[in-house]
C-alpha cells in the first residue's frame, strides 16, 4: 500500500509538471472547450494502458533496446503532429465554419490523444524507467502490480488534465464565441503542434 501511495503522489507531481501533454490539453480546452479537451484527455489516458501492457509483455524493453525502433516511433509521432498542424492551417485558409467541415478537419480528439501518447518514445522510456521502481519485480505477482500502477496513473491523468481542461474552458468560455479569439487560438494550436513536433523530431534524429 505504501508503494501505491508513493506512486500516486509521484504521478500527481508528474502530471502537474508542465509538458507537451498538459500544454496540448490546455490549448484544446481554450480553443474548443471542455468536451473536446476531455476527449483528448481520455485518449491520453487510454495510451497509458497501452504502455502498461507493453511493459507487462516485455515489448517496451524490446523496443527500448533497439535505437532504430525508438527513432522510428519518434519520427512517426513528429510526422503526426505536423499533420495535425497542417490540418488546422488548411482549415484556417478555407475558413471552414460549418459544423460538418469542422468535424471532418479536426477528427476525433480521443484518437488524437491515443496516437500522440503511444507514438511518443519518451513516454515509453519514461514508463519503462518509472514502473519497475514501484512494482517490486523481484516478488511474485509483479504483473498485477504493474496493472494497478497503470490504472492509478490513468486516473491521475484524467483527474489532473481534466481539471486543467475544465478551468481553462471555464475561464475562456466568454471569448469562444468571438471569431478573432478563435483565429488566434488556431494559430496557438498550430504553433504548439509544430514546436512539439520539431522537438520530437530533433530528439529522434540524434
Amino acid at each position: 500500500m505504501t508503494d501505491y501511495l508513493a506512486f500516486t503522489v509521484t504521478a500527481i507531481i508528474l502530471a502537474l509538471t508542465p509538458g507537451p501533454d498538459i500544454l496540448l490539453v490546455v490549448a484544446t480546452a481554450a480553443r474548443n472547450g471542455f468536451k473536446q479537451a476531455i476527449r483528448f484527455t481520455m485518449g491520453l489516458a487510454s495510451g497509458v494502458i497501452v504502455h502498461t501492457l507493453l511493459i507487462i509483455f516485455g515489448v517496451s524493453a524490446l523496443i527500448a533496446s533497439s535505437p532504430m525502433m525508438v527513432k522510428l516511433i519518434g519520427l512517426f509521432g513528429a510526422g503526426y503532429l505536423f499533420y495535425l498542424a497542417a490540418r488546422i492551417f488548411m482549415a484556417m485558409r478555407q475558413q471552414a465554419e460549418s459544423v460538418e467541415n469542422s468535424k471532418n478537419i479536426e477528427g476525433s480528439y480521443y484518437w488524437r490523444g491515443v496516437i500522440m501518447n503511444i507514438s511518443n518514445p519518451k513516454v515509453l522510456l519514461f514508463f519503462l524507467a518509472l514502473f519497475p521502481q514501484f512494482a517490486r519485480l523481484d516478488a511474485p505477482g509483479y504483473q498485477m502490480r504493474i496493472l494497478i500502477l497503470g490504472g492509478i496513473f490513468q486516473l491521475v491523468t484524467i483527474g489532473v488534465f481534466g481539471g486543467m481542461a475544465w478551468l481553462t474552458a471555464k475561464s475562456s468560455a466568454h471569448w469562444m464565441s468571438h471569431g478573432r479569439y478563435r483565429h488566434i487560438m488556431d494559430w496557438v494550436n498550430v504553433a504548439v503542434f509544430v514546436i512539439i513536433g520539431v522537438l520530437l523530431l530533433l530528439n529522434s534524429l540524434r
